[in-house]
């Protein structure tokens, strides 16, 4: 939702390009206000995943590369068929990215949204320079605790930080250079640089991102 409503605030006269999946693109073409958006300045190309893509922002090389690629995850809430297993998700629903500098060859690893860590994410992610993870929420069960609503991570499609199955513990051996959480809910009490659940971030080598933070690879 936030991606895709992010869409609307560039305005109808804006030139940029929308790289998504298939399935994303065809929402997009489903609901008519995305009509604003005029096919001749914002081409949408769709990514095939695991196969890499050059991207380009109205018309201009960016000099960088996506690889995309599937994740553990969910479909998005106004996608969800109420009577399909996993609400009718399909793999390439939920993605990751390594982006990469093309001159440089330097890259790192974006995914916003995760449901839970497997072996293929494991491989994949040993040793990188740098990882931007799903940091919704601390707690599974944090904005039902907090009387928000009454949802948990896992039916959100989002895993926890802590716990057994958290992504402290998924990441522990991985040897990543730099982790950082984004995504963050406003329920996640990491958020607060002076809390408890901070500290534990922190004590494990991770960072939380904050508004105009800046990295040079």
């Amino acid at each position: 939702m936030d991606h895709v409503a992010g869409l609307l605030s560039m305005r109808e006269a804006q030139p940029f390009s929308v790289y998504a999946a298939r399935r994303v693109i065809d929402a997009l073409g489903a609901n008519p206000i995305f009509s604003i958006l005029q096919p001749q300045l914002v081409p949408l190309v769709e990514l095939q995943l695991d196969k890499r893509q050059e991207v380009s922002g109205a018309q201009i090389d960016l000099g960088l590369e996506l690889l995309p690629f599937s994740v553990p995850g969910k479909i998005a809430l106004y996608l969800e068929n109420k009577h399909a297993p996993n609400f009718g998700t399909q793999a390439g629903d939920t993605l990751g990215f390594k982006i990469t500098n093309t001159k440089s060859g330097k890259f790192f690893y974006y995914i916003p949204g995760c449901a839970q860590f497997n072996q293929s994410l494991s491989d994949r992610l040993h040793e990188a320079p740098l990882v931007f993870f799903d940091g919704t929420l601390f707690h599974e069960n944090e904005m039902i605790d907090q009387g928000l609503i009454g949802k948990t991570g896992s039916r959100m499609g989002h895993m926890n930080i802590d716990g057994p199955d958290g992504s402290l513990k998924a990441f522990e051996k991985l040897n990543v250079v730099r982790k950082i959480y984004i995504h963050l809910n406003n329920s996640n009490p990491a958020l607060n640089d002076f809390s408890r659940e901070h500290a534990i971030v922190t004590a494990a080598g991770w960072e939380v991102a904050k508004d105009g933070l800046e990295i040079e690879l």
